[in-house]
């Protein structure tokens, strides 16, 4: 019985974690597909809590262990009814019952699905604002891509001018029309990614596809806070699902240990019981490590990905800086035509790698809250 009540809150939170980005939009009008919809990142998040089917599934789950934690208390007063569909047959789970050990297992239960409301929660949240994060990132990777299509244009536009007057080879118009030619590929892509990213968003916060939407925030680079890792250790361990679970299923199985030992001991009930503590033993010290190993491990993530932001951000000016000389040098016939492309093309991609490391920053900055908070289900 008490592995059938386990294993229904887990698939429960289970239900929870892949119902968070699974949205209900099942019929709209065209004025919802054509009218550009606008929204802040808190209006996103509220959008889609209005709208995923996955609280409505949490709430039943609570509805149903509550049910189940009633039964299980008439069970606790005469040690007969059944509870969560088991019979209580044997002299060991009459004795569990009358000492209400399948009263506290439903009750836990009732916890766990509490929980699991929280959970499912912060996975839309989560869902909502990667996919916020992910239309900023394709709108600014168009951005980068839209620059170099027209600083390539205006280098081909004037190498071509050149070339007529006879003041370039071929070989550099060339050379020139080719890098065009990779800019307009690069920019082409930068579309189809904003717009699959918008579509993937729409899909996040619970709007047909084909919805046009507009983002208003702009979100800044903020520094991270100066944080006491210790106390952000101890605030993981009260809120995490993971340390939550496997603390009450440790109390449970003492008391059932504690149960059985004091009539059954030498039986088949008593080594399981015995068995079964040390398990959640482990498990809840297993449990409290791995927490605080995430914890720390968010943290470093979020500095890292922070520090390398900053560089980035020291590099891309110095290389813009390079290009301009080049070019420059360039008009001057003292730099070649691959040096000119070779700068334009270094400062694209350290422009691309800025755009991804900022939206790596934003996501593990994420990561990092949740990680002392109630934590995700994956």
């Amino acid at each position: 019985m008490k592995k059938r009540i386990l294993s229904l809150a887990v698939v429960g939170m289970l239900l929870f974690c892949t119902a968070a980005t699974s949205f209900g939009a099942d019929s709209a009008s065209e004025d919802d597909v054509t009218a550009v919809k606008s929204f802040t990142l808190q209006e996103a998040i509220d959008y889609a809590l209005e709208n995923n089917s996955a609280i409505g599934i949490s709430e039943t789950a609570i509805e149903k262990a509550e049910v189940a934690f009633d039964e299980a208390k008439k069970g606790y007063k005469d040690a007969k009814v059944t509870t969560s569909g088991i019979l209580i047959t044997t002299t060991s789970q009459m004795l569990l019952a009358k000492e209400g050990y399948y009263r506290d297992l439903a009750e836990m239960g009732v916890v766990l699905a509490e929980k699991g409301k929280g959970i499912a929660i912060e996975g839309i949240k989560f869902s909502v604002e990667s996919s916020y994060f992910g239309v900023l990132h394709a709108q600014e990777k168009y951005g980068i891509q839209e620059s170099t299509l027209i600083t390539a244009k205006q280098n081909l536009d004037s190498i071509n001018k050149k070339y007529e007057l006879g003041m370039a080879s071929p070989l550099e118009a060339m050379n020139f029309e080719i890098a065009y030619s990779q800019a307009e590929l690069g920019f082409k892509s930068a579309q189809r990614a904003l717009e699959y990213a918008k579509m993937s968003f729409n899909k996040a916060i619970g709007l047909p596809l084909d919805t046009k939407v507009e983002l208003i925030d702009e979100l800044t680079i903020e520094p991270p806070e100066e944080v006491n890792l210790e106390e952000k250790v101890i605030q993981a361990m009260e809120n995490r699902m993971e340390i939550i679970s496997a603390q009450k299923q440790y109390e449970l199985d003492k008391m059932n240990y504690d149960i059985i030992s004091s009539t059954f001991i030498g039986t088949y009930d008593y080594q399981n019981a015995k068995y079964t503590l040390k398990s959640s033993e482990y498990t809840l010290e297993d449990t409290k490590v791995t927490i605080e190993l995430s914890v720390r491990k968010a943290y470093m993530d979020m500095m890292d990905a922070y520090e390398a932001l900053t560089i980035l951000d020291t590099t891309i000016v110095q290389v813009e800086k390079v290009y301009i000389a080049t070019k420059t040098r360039y008009d001057l016939g003292m730099a070649t035509e691959n040096e000119v492309i070779e700068a334009l093309n270094q400062a694209k991609a350290l422009k691309l790698q800025r755009s991804q490391a900022a939206l790596g920053y934003r996501l593990a900055k994420k990561q990092f809250e949740l990680s002392y908070g109630i934590g995700l289900g994956y």
